[in-house]
């Protein structure tokens, strides 16, 4: 007997959001499903925090729908508030509140909070219960912010942008934080990091301009658009892009000018070809030549036809 495909947790229907002459959403389909993490995965303006506050009722749509466990988030705010909880990016804190106070407050919103203690130990702040939220680093400021996301113990917690502006140890400190709450209702989480949606995600949803340019599994992801992975250097000469793409075994070129050299970077489908023909080109002359294995840079790379975050010239 076939299992009955369980219902999912949201479903975005058609969700189209203006503002003014600018559309940051243009027809977006999403669904997730009970015990997924799924990523949303853009740059700046790509339309991944409009997303998430339509899906927390903060947005209206001007078309489309949306449905969150069963409920609308705009005609059921109620249900649906006590369903969901979110941690949004560089949210104000009350800072004359110490981290225990913080806490209680917002498990006051909730029918069946966490116990605050439980919280306070899951973020790693248990010396720092009684202090005052002002008198906390940023990094500890953030992982209130993540408490605060966790204490309602809803079936759906959304990140935006968790890490943005964390070092290294206090980004795996996070990461740990959200490991901890996979698989108990669903996580969204928005963010600009490819390795931090490689490592937490079950699924990723790449947008650009407001539209879903790709959906699947990382693994499924890397197969269909990576290739062989990537070849990049540095090198005196003016390359462009489309010339580069033209080399053997290259799927997508990008390059970047910067002061007296050139930055390249070449997504393969056959790695060895390509790093032949770098060093064969007596116009080019690479400098510092390396290459990757299969990353979701090359898959964004292909698909948005630049590298997040990099301004840079490029060929499809």
């Amino acid at each position: 007997m076939l299992k009955a495909t369980p219902e999912p947790l949201i479903r975005v229907s058609g969700a189209v959001k203006r503002y003014g002459q600018v559309t940051a959403l243009a027809g977006v389909d999403v669904e997730v499903f009970p015990g997924e993490t799924v990523g949303i995965l853009g740059a700046n303006g790509a339309g991944k925090t409009t997303l998430i506050e339509s899906v927390m009722g903060a947005r209206l749509l001007d078309e489309g729908d949306i449905e969150v466990c069963g409920f609308s988030p705009v005609r059921q705010r109620e249900e649906c508030a006590r369903r969901m909880s979110l941690q949004p990016q560089g949210s104000s804190l009350f800072k004359h509140l110490s981290v225990t106070e913080s806490l209680e407050l917002w498990a006051s919103f909730y029918p069946r909070p966490r116990e605050v203690d439980e919280v306070i130990a899951l973020v790693e702040l248990e010396s720092k219960r009684r202090a005052r939220v002002k008198t906390l680093s940023s990094g500890q400021q953030q992982r209130v912010r993540l408490a605060l996301a966790l204490i309602g113990d809803t079936e759906i917690v959304a990140f935006d942008e968790p890490t943005v502006g964390l070092d290294p140890l206090a980004r795996e400190q996070v990461w740990d934080v959200i490991r901890q709450r996979a698989g108990r209702g669903a996580v969204v989480m928005a963010t600009q990091m490819m390795d931090e949606a490689e490592v937490l995600c079950d699924r990723i949803v790449i947008m650009d301009a407001g539209r879903i340019v790709a959906a699947g599994g990382v693994g499924e992801l890397l197969v269909r658009y990576a290739g062989q992975g990537s070849v990049s250097f540095k090198t005196v000469a003016p390359v462009d892009a489309a010339t580069m793409k033209k080399l053997p075994g290259v799927l997508w070129a990008s390059t970047r000018r910067v002061g007296g050299s050139t930055s390249v970077r070449l997504v393969t489908s056959d790695m060895a070809r390509a790093q032949a023909a770098v060093r064969a080109s007596s116009s080019v002359r690479a400098e510092n030549l390396k290459t990757v294995g299969p990353s979701l840079g090359d898959v964004f790379l292909r698909l948005v036809g630049r590298e997040l975050n990099a301004p840079i010239h490029e060929e499809n």
